[in-house]
C-alpha cells in the first residue's frame, strides 16, 4: 500500500513539474492580437514628424495622437496646419519584408508637400477596421481637430466585421455618445456595443463580487500573488495564446487559407454600409471633402472574394460617392506583384505590401488630396 501510495504522489509532483515547465515556455510567447496573421519580416509602425508622432493604430494610440495634436502650439512665421484624416486598416500601419528606410504611406504623403509641417495626415488605422468603427473615429475627430478632408481606405473583406472593439470605451464620453446616437446607424453601433460590455463585465474576474468587501480583497491578493509569480501576474497573456493557438487549430481543421473565399455576411454588410454612408452625409454637411480609395490588393492570384459581390459592391461605393459629392478612386492594381509577400507561416499575404507599395500608394493619392483641399 506505501509503495502504491508513493508511485501515486510521484506521478502527481512529476504531472506539476511537466505542467509549470510547459506553462512557462507557453507564457514565453509575445502574441500581439493586431499582429496575429503577420510574417516574421513583417513591420508594424508608426510614423514621427518634428517629434510629434502622427500616426496611430491603436484606440488609445488614436487618441493620444488626435489630443497632442489638437494642443500643440502653433507654427512659427504665422504658418499654420492643415489637418486631413486617413482612416484605414492594417495596411496603413504594416510594411511586409521591412527594409531599412521603409515609411508608412502618411510618411510619404506629408514628405511630398510643399511645407510638411503644415500638411498633417492623421494616420489612423485599426487591424481589420470596419466602417462603424470609422464612423465613430470620424465623430471623435471631428470633436478633437479641425479636419480639412478624410481620406478613406475600403476594403471589401472588412465588411464581415461587426460593431466596435472593447478599447473604444477608452474614448467613448457622454459627448461622443451623443454626437454618435443622432444618427439611427450610430445609435444601433452604441446599443451593441454597450450590450457587449455588459456581457464581458460579466465575465471578469470577480465581478461576481462587485460592492463586497470580499472583492477588494481577493483584488489585493491577486496583485501581491502577480509581483511574487511572475506566471500568475501574466495569465492574461497565456489565455491570448490559447485563443490564438485555437485560431489556427480552427483553420488548419477546416482546411481556412488566405486563398479561401470570403462571402459577403449581410447583416453586418448592410450595417457598415449605413455607416459609411452616414461619414459621407455628416462630413458633406459640414463641407469637409472625402476621399475613398478601394485598397491595393494583389492581383498574382485569383482574389479571396466572391467576385460577383465584389463587384457590386465597388458599384455600391459609386453610386454612394455621387450621391454625397464625395470622390471615389480605385487603386486595387496600384501595387505590381513583385512588391506583395507572405504572412504567417509563408501564407500569401493580399493586405500588406512592402515599402515600396506605400511610397506608390502616398504618391497616387497626394495630388487628390491637394485638389480636394484647396
Amino acid at each position: 500500500m506505501k509503495t502504491t501510495g508513493s508511485n501515486a504522489l510521484l506521478r502527481l509532483v512529476l504531472a506539476a513539474v511537466i505542467a509549470l515547465v510547459s506553462l512557462y515556455a507557453y507564457s514565453r510567447k509575445d502574441i500581439r492580437a493586431e499582429d496575429l496573421v503577420l510574417g516574421k519580416g513583417n513591420f508594424h509602425g508608426f510614423e514621427t514628424w518634428s517629434g510629434l508622432v502622427f500616426t496611430g493604430s491603436s484606440v488609445e494610440r488614436i487618441s493620444s495622437v488626435v489630443k497632442r495634436h489638437a494642443a500643440a502650439p502653433p507654427l512659427p512665421d504665422a504658418k499654420s496646419r492643415q489637418f486631413m484624416a486617413w482612416f484605414g486598416n492594417s495596411q496603413l500601419h504594416d510594411i511586409n519584408q521591412f527594409k531599412e528606410g521603409d515609411h508608412l504611406a502618411p510618411y510619404w504623403l506629408r514628405q511630398m508637400a510643399s511645407c510638411p509641417d503644415c500638411l498633417v495626415p492623421l494616420g489612423l488605422s485599426l487591424p481589420n477596421a470596419n466602417f462603424q468603427e470609422f464612423f465613430l473615429l470620424s465623430q471623435f475627430l471631428s470633436r478633437n481637430v479641425p479636419i480639412r478632408a478624410l481620406l478613406l481606405e475600403v476594403v471589401f473583406d472588412d465588411l464581415r466585421e461587426d460593431g466596435l472593439r472593447d478599447d473604444f470605451s477608452q474614448i467613448l464620453s457622454a459627448e461622443l455618445r451623443g454626437d454618435v446616437g443622432r444618427f439611427p446607424v450610430g445609435q444601433e453601433i452604441l446599443d451593441l456595443f454597450d450590450s457587449q460590455s455588459n456581457k464581458s463585465a460579466g465575465t471578469q474576474e470577480n465581478s461576481g463580487l462587485d460592492g463586497f468587501f470580499q472583492q477588494r480583497i481577493e483584488e489585493a491578493l491577486t496583485k501581491e500573488l502577480g509581483s511574487i509569480w511572475p506566471l500568475w501576474k501574466y495569465r492574461s497573456q497565456l489565455r491570448g495564446s490559447l485563443l490564438t493557438d485555437l485560431y489556427w487549430l480552427r483553420n488548419w481543421a477546416l482546411n481556412i487559407k488566405p486563398t479561401t473565399i470570403r462571402k459577403m455576411i449581410k447583416p453586418r454588410y448592410d450595417k457598415n454600409m449605413l455607416a459609411l454612408e452616414a461619414i459621407l452625409s455628416d462630413f458633406g454637411r459640414k463641407g469637409i471633402p472625402v476621399v475613398m480609395y478601394v485598397a491595393p490588393i494583389r492581383q498574382d492570384h485569383p482574389l479571396p472574394y466572391d467576385v460577383i459581390q465584389y463587384n457590386q459592391w465597388k458599384e455600391e461605393l459609386e453610386t454612394l460617392a455621387v450621391s454625397y459629392s464625395a470622390k471615389l478612386v480605385n487603386l486595387e492594381k496600384l501595387v505590381p506583384n513583385q512588391m506583395w509577400g507572405t504572412s504567417h507561416e509563408d501564407n500569401l499575404d493580399f493586405m500588406h505590401f512592402q515599402g515600396g507599395g506605400h511610397k506608390l500608394l502616398a504618391e497616387a493619392l497626394f495630388p487628390i488630396v491637394l485638389g480636394v483641399m484647396k
